[in-house]
């Protein structure tokens, strides 16, 4: 694994040298892949809508350039522990008891979203809007070279994550808090997976950038190393850890993701090993997933958890231990339990709970798959739905980031 890390390092310093490109490893971008995107939007022989795609991501993030920088500090709620430096949000399915005259303690309604949960009281959407904006803005001045991309990224990591005024405590001790119960839950973990997943790789395109200091680098390695001890170490963690839905899948990954992006081999390895195993518990003989299958935003929640356990997979062929070939001894595996969700997207039915079917889910899990399975159908079937949202005049702001993401990291799917 250290000689693969090596490799890495030198590919990206070659990088570095021919196109002014990336200082660090990514964890979950293809570094080939963004190098050769940007060559293409360089000479203008990208696809016309990754052309397209890259003026309007230009242009999203001249907008982010204007708008204060997002902090924990801003929510109108204090925690329980009365320090607003700690994360808090309110857990998205619960709701008040009506049975009750202050109607406490709140119970929960799957599926259904209270919209009192989504609002800047507390810091779930704040902290979605910093890391779709450092992944917006890093992307930005990756491919384009404009300096005020990285300056504004940089202070907006700077606010969120180090300054003292107004950084976040490295921990999720009070994430999706249930009014009424005074327990902090391990389920609130889920909200932690925005930092690897999007702040991380939106930090490492910067990281070339003068606006990004090695000191800042240090504090914000620091930041993690703490919030990843906390992860492993504290109860809610160690809970966390016992989960064995897609919380558990996205508790695996931010270990994984962390501890590769900080360089413990071992704890990488041991995420890794951890993974595979759920395979086994996870997914039933056909491929699908019977707990997310209960749920009643089942297609939904099927498309999640995959999208954790295809995320750790990209940091394991990073670090050589490839989990795309694993099969457990029934046969389970990653490329099973997508086969059992590609039918939908051939016009086959889904036979469980669920209020409707938006195939925009399934996309990036076959465009994952388009990359290691030799069969076409997948690229077929995501190409499809990408035509599909094309063509769409009114997308939800989820289904504009897939598409987005396809044009701007993988334009062949767009032709």
């Amino acid at each position: 694994m250290k000689l693969i890390k090596q490799l890495l390092c030198s590919v990206s310093t070659f990088l570095v040298l021919s196109t002014q490109s990336i200082a660090q490893p990514l964890v979950q971008l293809d570094q080939d892949q963004v190098a050769s995107v940007k060559a293409a939007i360089a000479d203008k022989s990208a696809p016309q809508a990754t052309l397209q795609t890259y003026h309007e991501l230009l242009t999203r993030a001249d907008t982010l350039l204007d708008q204060p920088n997002p902090t924990v500090m801003n929510k109108n709620f204090f925690p329980p522990s009365k320090d607003k430096h700690d994360y808090l949000s309110i857990s998205r399915y619960w709701w008040p008891d009506e049975s009750q005259p202050e109607g406490l303690p709140w119970v929960r309604k799957d599926g259904q979203t209270n919209p009192s949960t989504q609002t800047d009281d507390v810091d779930r959407q704040r902290l979605g809007r910093m890391a779709e904006a450092v992944s917006t803005l890093g992307l930005a001045y990756y491919y384009s070279g404009n300096e005020s991309y990285a300056k504004k990224s940089a202070s907006m990591i700077n606010t969120w994550f180090l300054d003292d005024a107004t950084r976040m405590n490295p921990h999720l001790q009070y994430a999706q808090s249930v009014p009424g119960n005074p327990k902090g839950r391990r389920s609130g973990i889920l909200d932690g997976r925005l930092i690897p997943l999007q702040v991380l790789d939106g930090l490492v395109l910067i990281s070339d950038s003068e606006y990004w200091s090695n000191n800042d680098n240090d504090q914000m390695n620091a930041w993690l190393t703490d919030y990843l001890e906390w992860l492993t170490k504290s109860d809610l963690g160690i809970q966390g850890a016992q989960q064995t839905n897609n919380h558990g899948s996205w508790y695996k990954f931010q270990i994984a993701a962390l501890s590769w992006y900080l360089g413990n081999e071992e704890q990488t390895e041991a995420a890794i090993d951890a993974t595979k195993d759920s395979l086994s518990y996870q997914f039933a003989a056909d491929g699908s997933q019977p707990e997310e299958l209960e749920r009643t935003r089942s297609f939904f929640y099927s498309t999640f958890n995959l999208e954790a356990l295809t995320s750790i997979a990209i940091i394991a062929d990073k670090a050589g231990i490839p989990i795309w070939t694993y099969q457990t001894p029934k046969g389970n595996s990653l490329k099973s339990a997508i086969d059992y969700l590609l039918p939908v997207a051939q016009g086959g039915p889904w036979d469980y709970p669920t209020p409707g079917i938006d195939l925009a889910y399934l996309a990036p899990l076959l465009g994952r798959i388009a990359t290691q399975a030799e069969s076409p159908q997948y690229a077929k079937a995501l190409k499809s739905i990408l035509k599909d949202l094309a063509a769409k005049p009114d997308k939800k702001d989820y289904q504009k980031i897939i598409y987005n993401n396809f044009a701007l990291l993988y334009p062949r799917y767009m032709q």
